[in-house]
């Protein structure tokens, strides 16, 4: 299958991740060259049109998304695919950069809390945008399946299990249903009892996905 990106090199320091990216010859540059396709990859995930937008045209992505290098697009939809795992900390930015004497080949950084997080979140951005630009008759990424499936594969490297999360939420959603409705009891009385000693406190499991709190996303381009 035909591709949008050449990832020709990715390496990893202490807090970010940088790829260098080439935009493979005979594939759109910018994305004015098809609006289209750069309209379908706002749909998938619409949050990136308001991302804080340094060093290109206005302050937020939205004022220069329309007319952008495609690594730049790439590096706002990785930014907000790390954001929406809950597990990028508290800001997700990157930084886009031309490298000189090629139009085509661009340093994409990211910052990068979990290179495992990271990496698969500009692998699945990648491949959204192959579909945006490349094959939009083929059925659409799921973005928050994705998102999902990332989270649990963080989790599961930290050791965390994700399973667990899922389960809680379940029982706590079957006894709502199973109390909701049923008519009220008069209480009854019941021996009293010692106060059992109190039960040690314990880690609480890391909160889901949809209660996690947005972090901030910054994103630049640089020529």
């Amino acid at each position: 299958m035909a591709q949008l990106f050449n990832i020709l090199k990715i390496t990893v320091g202490k807090d970010k991740l940088c790829a260098r990216i080439l935009v493979n010859p005979g594939r759109p540059l910018r994305t004015s060259e098809d609006i289209e396709a750069t309209a379908r990859v706002y749909y998938l995930a619409p949050a990136i049109a308001k991302h804080l937008c340094l060093g290109d045209t206005g302050r937020e992505f939205q004022e220069c998304m329309g007319d952008t290098e495609l690594p730049h697009l790439l590096e706002h939809l990785t930014v907000e695919i790390l954001n929406e795992t809950g597990l990028a900390g508290k800001v997700s930015c990157g930084r886009t950069r031309q490298v000189p004497g090629d139009e085509r080949l661009f340093d994409v950084e990211l910052s990068c809390p979990d290179d495992a997080l990271t990496v698969g979140a500009l692998s699945s951005a990648t491949f959204m945008m192959d579909w945006a630009f490349l094959h939009p008759q083929t059925p659409a990424p799921d973005f928050e399946g994705t998102v999902g499936a990332l989270r649990k594969l963080a989790l599961n490297l930290r050791g965390e299990d994700a399973e667990d999360e899922d389960e809680q939420e379940g029982e706590a959603d079957a006894e709502a249903e199973v109390s909701d409705g049923l008519p009220a009891e008069e209480p009854e009385e019941l021996p009293v009892e010692e106060p059992a000693e109190p039960e040690p406190e314990v880690e609480r499991p890391h909160p889901r996905m949809a209660d996690t709190a947005q972090a901030k996303r910054v994103a630049d381009v640089f020529h």
